[in-house]
């Protein structure tokens, strides 16, 4: 009997010791990225100054890990808790992604281009954010988070599904909460003030103007009525050459963005 009673006390200790062990998560440090989609030129290196290299589906990527995609490129990242997709023209880096007892921390730092991420609340609590040279969106437990910064245009964060996000503002420090469908910009402007300045039209006087410029005045966000192309030796423009000219000069603008903040 007394060695039966020992056997069940050494039983009933080794089970709370489990139990306990099971309890506490420990401290896993540094994670990696997971590759799991990959279309287009994408490239990565380790850290500053090393090669660039393809990124290939099934690569594991560690924090300080910089990532690039060409025009029409795009990959998709698991990071344990998130799933993020760097969509093209961009440039980002996993500047954080650890995990600490049961939070893991992921920490983005995108010089340029747009991201998209799902964050999941599962086992794990999640620390999720995404810092540009302007403004920083932080997360817990959210998805459809719409991340985009050029600096020729500046930044644009909105939530397309479920949940809540934070934008502040790193200058100022104002911070504004967006809700799934709303928008805000570098400055953390409220989604209201953002739909206010998108949909409230323009009033103005059309008296005088010819049908064709009152058409261009009556559109949103218009205060100066324009005919349909500017009239020259050649006669009237073509507006699609017009802006078929505008979005190249955007694109090579982009292009050379990239170039430059890649190379440090």
């Amino acid at each position: 009997m007394r060695s039966l009673a020992s056997v069940l006390t050494c039983a009933i200790l080794i089970a709370g010791i489990a139990t306990h062990t099971h309890g506490e998560a420990p401290d896993a440090g540094p994670l990696v990225g997971v590759v799991k989609t990959v279309v287009g030129t994408v490239e990565t290196r380790p850290a500053v100054g090393q090669p660039w290299v393809p990124v290939k589906a099934g690569m594991t990527l560690a924090q300080g890990a910089d990532i690039r995609t060409g025009f029409r490129a795009r990959c998709i990242l698991d990071m344990t808790d998130s799933l993020a997709q760097v969509d093209p023209l961009t440039l980002v880096r996993i500047a954080e992604l650890k995990r600490k007892g049961n939070t893991v921390r992921t920490r983005l730092y995108m010089k340029q281009g747009n991201t998209q991420a799902v964050v999941e609340k599962k086992n794990l609590k999640s620390d999720f954010a995404i810092i540009t040279p302007s403004a920083t969106l932080s997360v817990r437990g959210t998805r459809g988070i719409q991340c985009g910064y050029f600096p020729v245009f500046g930044g644009q964060y909105g939530l397309a599904d479920s949940g809540l996000i934070a934008v502040a503002d790193a200058v100022t420090g104002r911070e504004t909460g967006v809700r799934p469908g709303e928008r805000t910009d570098d400055r953390a402007t409220t989604p209201g003030e953002m739909l206010a300045r998108k949909d409230v039209p323009i009033v103005m006087d059309l008296a005088g103007f010819e049908q064709n410029e009152k058409r261009a005045a009556t559109r949103r966000r218009s205060v100066t009525p324009v005919g349909t192309g500017a009239d020259g030796a050649d006669g009237p423009a073509d507006c699609s050459t017009i802006r078929r000219a505008n979005a190249q000069l955007v694109i090579k603008m982009i292009r050379l963005d990239v170039s430059r903040l890649s190379g440090g």
